[in-house]
Formats: C-alpha cells, sequence, structure tokens
C-alpha cells in the first residue's frame, strides 16, 4: 500500500502543505480536472489516471494547527501523463497551500 509519508519522499514528487481538509481537495480537483479517480484509504486519498497511475496523494495532518493537508503530487518524468496532470492537481489546488 502507497502511503503519504512514502510518496513524499520518492524523488518523481513534489509535496506541499494545504490550508483545505483532504476531502475538499479532493472535490476540487474532481470538478476541475477529468480522467482522474479518487480511491480514500486509511492513509490518504489517491488520485490515479484512468490507467491506474498514481498522480497524487492528498491526507490530513491532525497535528497542524496553520494546515489542514498535504499533497503529494508528481513532478516526473515530464513526459509522462500521470505528470501532466500531477502538475494540474498542484495548479487546482495552489491557491490554498500555506
Amino acid at each position: 500500500m502507497i502511503e503519504l509519508e512514502t510518496v513524499r519522499e520518492r524523488p518523481e514528487f513534489a509535496a506541499v502543505a494545504l490550508t483545505i481538509d483532504a476531502a475538499d481537495a479532493r472535490d476540487r480537483v474532481q470538478r476541475s480536472l477529468k480522467g482522474l479517480s479518487a480511491t480514500e484509504t486509511e492513509d490518504g486519498i489517491k488520485l490515479r489516471t484512468t490507467r491506474g497511475m498514481l498522480v497524487a496523494v492528498v491526507g490530513d495532518r491532525p497535528e497542524s494547527d496553520e494546515t489542514e493537508a498535504e499533497l503529494a503530487y508528481r513532478t516526473a518524468p515530464p513526459s509522462e501523463l500521470a505528470t501532466r496532470k500531477g502538475r494540474k492537481v498542484f495548479e487546482t489546488l495552489e491557491q490554498f497551500t500555506a
């Protein structure tokens, strides 16, 4: 199982803190972008392409006072559809970065 902690450490992902919770982030992404599926797990919400490639993971951060969630999104390799979708996920949520 892929956890937010693990994804955050992978070099092909970047992580940012969000001022909205994970469910709100998922809803905003699903309203803005097509071709992504969201799966809720105990480790966070995983966003994947229709072919199953992991694009991003968003999870709540209950221990933090200033941020509500953390987003880890794919940044490499640049030619991959999942990377382009990852960038769009970030752009959709960029206004909510802490």
